[in-house]
């Protein structure tokens, strides 16, 4: 009797280490499993670069980050502004990744600072003169914006690239008058889009990209030999802390597709 009572206590043991040992297993794979899961979104949060970005350059831009970001599940965050506004905030900050702007000059600021590295080359961005639907004063040159009673809106030449490349060309040309006749200077090309679609100006000097398929606006080619055209720089940061991503970043925006992505846009790519 001593015997079975025996048996069935060691029995009953067994049974117990059993269960206790399977509960440990369960709980064992629910906390590795949480603990997994926790790393992957910690991971993809920090997996991001942030671009500053001409203002000018938005809607290119926007798209090639919406195909990266699928391509290689990293996010692109941008901040759209003019070039002297960019450059000062990154300045500022110390932070960012990705420095693209409409100009070279503009790039080149950067590069004097020791807050970019050397530049790749991705698109024109070429000024032209934009006027109202339908030309209502029969603008054909950038004489006619030095007449008197012309109303001009320009680029503010402290703040984006294309206000001083229309300083360089009146310069170029000595058609000092236009100046006369500016009743507003912004801080981006958007905003001269803006000034002549509401018709609070006659016309303004602005890039053929910004009135891509613009219904509202008309526009004026720049004779070759006085017009300047743009060169739009992409490069990295000398801030970044992720250089062989920005790097990548980079390298898509200047590849075959993203100037193809450009030139849907309207920006003539650089061969």
């Amino acid at each position: 009797m001593k015997t079975f009572k025996t048996g069935v206590f060691i029995l009953a043991l067994l049974m117990l280490i059993a269960t206790v040992t399977a509960c440990s297993n369960e709980n064992d794979t629910i906390k590795d499993g949480g603990a997994k899961d926790e790393q992957e979104t910690v991971d993809n949060e920090s997996a991001s670069l942030l671009v500053y970005c001409g203002a000018g350059l938005k809607k290119p831009m926007t798209e090639i980050s919406q195909i990266y970001q699928q391509e290689n599940n990293l996010k692109i965050e941008y901040v759209f502004a003019g070039s002297t506004q960019l450059l000062g905030q990154v300045e500022l900050s110390g932070k960012g990744d990705v420095f693209i702007v409409g100009s070279k000059k503009a790039y080149a600021s950067a590069v004097e600072k020791g807050l970019a590295e050397e530049c790749m080359e991705v698109a024109y961005h070429n000024p032209a003169i934009g006027v109202q639907k339908g030309n209502p004063l029969n603008i054909k040159s950038l004489e006619d914006l030095a007449k008197p009673g012309v109303k001009v809106v320009l680029g503010d030449e402290e703040a984006n690239a294309i206000g001083e490349t229309s300083q360089r060309i009146i310069e170029k040309t000595g058609l000092d008058g236009i100046n006369d006749n500016v009743v507003s200077k912004t801080s981006t090309v958007n905003e001269l889009i803006v000034h002549l679609t509401s018709k609070d100006a006659d016309a303004a000097i602005i890039t053929e990209d910004s009135a891509f398929q613009n219904e509202g606006i008309e526009l004026i080619k720049i004779p070759e030999d006085i017009n300047i055209a743009q060169i739009i720089p992409v490069g990295t940061l000398k801030s970044t802390q992720q250089e062989d991503e920005a790097k990548r970043f980079v390298d898509f925006v200047c590849s075959n597709k993203g100037k193809e992505i450009f030139e849907k846009y309207g920006f003539p790519p650089v061969k």
